[in-house]
Order: C-alpha cells, then sequence, then structure tokens
C-alpha cells in the first residue's frame, strides 16, 4: 500500500487496523487464556495501539468492526474436543461474543471466525480469548509455515472503525 492509498484509506473509513500472531498458542490449563499478537501489518496512525502481551489499546472513541480469524489444530488424541473464542473488552466478556469449534483429531485444521460491532471509547483494551475441554492434546491456534508461501498466522484480527 502506498502513502498515499494509506491516507485516503483513512480519510475515507477512519480507524483500521490488521494484527496477528506468528506464534502458536496451545493453553496448558483450563479456564480463558488470552491470545498474544505480535505484529502489526498495517493501522492508521497511532489510532490502535498493540502491546507485546496482546491487548489492543484503543485510541479513538468510535464503534468498530472487530473479525478475528483462527487456525485451530491438535496434537494428539482422536476425540472430538471444543475449543472456544470470543473478545473481552477492559477484562470483561464480550456477551454473545463466543464461537466454539469440534477439533476431532490432529489432522483436522481449521479457521473460526469471532465479529461483532462494539462501541469502543478512547482508554479501552481488546482482547481475543481462548479456552479449551482437555489442556492435555495440544489444542489451540497453529502457525503454519508452508514452504514457498506466506506464512499463515495462528490468528489475525481485523479492525474497522466504522
Amino acid at each position: 500500500m502506498t502513502i498515499n492509498q494509506h491516507k485516503m484509506i483513512r480519510q475515507e473509513g477512519g480507524t483500521f487496523g490488521q494484527f496477528s500472531s506468528s506464534m502458536t498458542q496451545r493453553p496448558t490449563n483450563l479456564g480463558p487464556s488470552k491470545i498474544v499478537l505480535d505484529t502489526c501489518q498495517d493501522s492508521s496512525g497511532d489510532d490502535l495501539a498493540i502491546d507485546l502481551k496482546g491487548d489492543i489499546k484503543v485510541k479513538q472513541n468510535g464503534t468498530y468492526l472487530i473479525i478475528a480469524g483462527s487456525q485451530v489444530g491438535k496434537l494428539a488424541g482422536d476425540k472430538p474436543r471444543w475449543i472456544d473464542f470470543w473478545l473481552r473488552v477492559n477484562d470483561q466478556d464480550v456477551p454473545s461474543s463466543n464461537v466454539r469449534s469440534i477439533v476431532k483429531d490432529h489432522t483436522m485444521k481449521d479457521v473460526i471466525i469471532v465479529q461483532v460491532v462494539r462501541r469502543l471509547i478512547k482508554g479501552d483494551t481488546l482482547n481475543i480469548m481462548m479456552s479449551v475441554e482437555v489442556a492435555d492434546e495440544g489444542l489451540g491456534i497453529e502457525t503454519i509455515r508452508p514452504t514457498g508461501e506466506p506464512v499463515i498466522p495462528s490468528i489475525i484480527l481485523t479492525i474497522i472503525q466504522l
């Protein structure tokens, strides 16, 4: 994207950001786990910021479309097991944002989408959360590095101010 295209998008649509994780993340405990985001592909200046824990800091009031796609899989076991994903704002779960996927065995891969429209205010902190049914089968989100192709991040998060 050229600088002129970047400015044009910002003027037309406001704040946006695309973040991802280059890390495979497999919870080793039951209960909610925060997904770590470690990469910012693009964003509208300083309106959204990411820290190394994966927190997205909102720096502008607005209504946002939030879309997170997680690459799921597991290492072992052949029983169907669930994995859940949802959004959390300021350490509070966002109602009706949870989605569940069932992963049967280690050969299965899938992308699970969480999406919401949410009013956020300056200073809010956004996180993508996950939990797993069992913690001993390596269920989680996976980064895949295919030869001769771009990396498949374990999660891609897109945020657009409406």
